[in-house]
């Protein structure tokens, strides 16, 4: 029997929704990547020049989320006061497997005509600073950032504790638009094939937090741990 046009329309119908639905489920998908990407690079109009940082963290033991010990960090970069945090372990301040670090952010100062750089030092013996290892730096702000050499306590075998200033200097002329700190552990020494991911605080424009645990490639007992000052002008 012939199909006539009202059959082969109707018939047609079905598909055509079929379609549709597919077509929006996709666009809704790309939509949600790009909202929910945490680290994602961001532009220079989405500037974080008009505020200050901070660099908190804390370490843990016995798996991701335990043992944690207390929270530490250096002052205010603004306020100029190139201090040392105190030492930070984890609760036993004994080699501790995983690091946090949190970028912090207020408004009533800003970063201009300043110049900064991380300083990261480890140690072994608790948290008295005994068997300290050399203090490591990243490079400046007005260098472009970039990560520090490995630190590690003196003889390069499972560190107990971890301290950071940020050292500021003079600068007229420098605004840094963004800034975001990174971190990452490793074993066997600075042995690179067992480091852990690199993990990323969100960026200063987009209001700062944390970086997640950080820990070597099998967060147990790391040796070493380098810190990235990441830089947008």
């Amino acid at each position: 029997m012939k199909t006539t046009f009202r059959e082969k329309y109707f018939n047609y119908l079905p598909k055509l929704a079929l379609f549709i639905f597919v077509f929006i489920t996709s666009c809704q998908s790309n939509v949600d990547d790009e909202l929910y990407e945490p680290n994602k690079e961001v532009s220079k109009t989405a500037s974080g020049a008009n505020r200050d940082i901070k660099l908190k963290f804390y370490l843990g033991d016995r798996g991701i989320g335990n043992d944690i010990g207390n929270v530490e960090a250096p002052g205010w970069v603004a306020d100029k006061q190139n201090q040392w945090s105190e030492w930070g372990g984890d609760s036993d301040n004994y080699d501790p497997d995983w690091i946090v670090l949190e970028l912090l952010t207020r408004t009533v100062k800003n970063l201009k005509n300043l110049d900064f750089r991380i300083a990261i030092q480890l140690s072994d013996g608790g948290s008295s600073g005994n068997g300290a290892g050399r203090v490591r730096y990243t490079p400046w702000a007005s260098q472009g950032g970039g990560w520090s050499s490995w630190a590690t306590d003196s003889d390069s075998y499972d560190f107990d504790a971890v301290r950071f200033k940020i050292e500021t200097r003079p600068f007229n002329g420098l605004t840094v638009e963004d800034v975001r700190f990174g971190v990452q552990l490793t074993d066997n020494g600075t042995n690179s094939s067992h480091k852990g991911v690199a993990k990323y605080t969100p960026w200063l424009s987009q209001g700062g937090g944390s970086t997640g645990y950080a820990g070597d490639s099998d967060f147990y007992d790391p040796d070493a741990i380098r810190v990235k000052l990441d830089i947008i002008r």
